[in-house]
């Protein structure tokens, strides 16, 4: 049995009540747009689930608008993949919809693709946190999967992000109490208890990640009076908080706009543009 074939005969399985297959971002929102998840596992399966399913999906423009709108928006990183949902005709095999060939378009068309997608609602701004939170049944704790900081801030970088910002809502209400910490994550204590990362050590990036995220805003490198020589371009588990950051950056922004705002909330200086620019390029 061939692997669009296996897919087919699972396909039904998979269907929620009005017959369709979550769209990839709804049912992994915690994988960003160009992560291996979608080469191995879970995530390559599920994207061939998808094709198989939208080769059964009406091709007419309103059949899949329909489809599209009873699902939460797409970020902005998965513009092209609508769009080739939306005019399949145009966008070639459905099986390859993972991939981005935006490069080989004229960047107008794609920018005003990307537009009429905003516009019709289809796609949005750092929406994949709303997706992922509207889908907790419950507050789960990093250390119940991670035994250090250090292993949650390297393998599940993206999920914690969107954890730590729940978990910022959860600690403006009143009443908050987290629970006791395990020995091993007992250096993020108190900033999950307080929101103050206190002070971080830059040559320990990982755990210095993994406290900020606790206390529910990561800083940036320039905050901490940190420079551009302090980046090693590593992603070894001896890596500096400049290296952390930018594993941070890869996995947490999924347009421009996102990315921009927290630059602007943080006060970027000029001297660490082009470095953002090529550490941390998104749609």
């Amino acid at each position: 049995m061939s692997w669009k074939e296996s897919c087919r005969s699972r396909l039904r399985e998979h269907l929620d009540p009005r017959g369709d297959l979550a769209p990839p971002w709804e049912r992994f929102p915690d994988y960003e747009r160009h992560t291996l998840g979608w080469r191995m596992g879970a995530g390559e399966d599920w994207m061939g689930l998808w094709g198989v399913f939208l080769e059964q999906l009406a091709p007419d423009p309103e059949s899949r608008i329909a489809y599209l709108r009873r699902h939460p928006p797409a970020p902005i990183s998965w513009a092209d993949a609508v769009h080739d949902v939306l005019y399949p005709a145009e966008g070639g095999d459905e099986d390859d919809s993972d991939e981005d060939d935006s490069d080989e378009d004229d960047p107008t068309a794609v920018v005003q693709r990307r537009s009429a997608l905003l516009e019709q609602g289809l796609i949005a701004s750092d929406v994949a946190f709303t997706t992922w939170l509207a889908q907790q049944k419950e507050l789960s704790w990093p250390w119940e999967m991670y035994p250090t900081p250090e292993d949650a801030a390297r393998y599940n970088t993206r999920e914690l992000w969107f954890w730590s910002r729940q978990v910022a809502e959860l600690r403006k209400g009143s009443g908050w109490t987290p629970p006791g910490v395990p020995e091993s994550w007992r250096a993020c204590a108190q900033a999950l208890e307080t929101g103050d990362a206190g002070m971080l050590d830059p040559h320990r990036g990982l755990l210095s990640l993994a406290r900020v995220l606790c206390a529910g805003h990561v800083k940036a490198p320039w905050q901490l009076g940190l420079s551009l020589a302090d980046f090693a371009d590593s992603f070894e588990d001896d890596m500096g908080y400049v290296d952390a950051f930018r594993l941070w950056g890869m996995s947490a922004f999924d347009d421009a706009d996102q990315l921009r705002r927290y630059l602007d909330a943080t006060r970027m200086p000029p001297d660490w543009e082009a470095w953002v620019a090529e550490q941390l390029p998104v749609a």
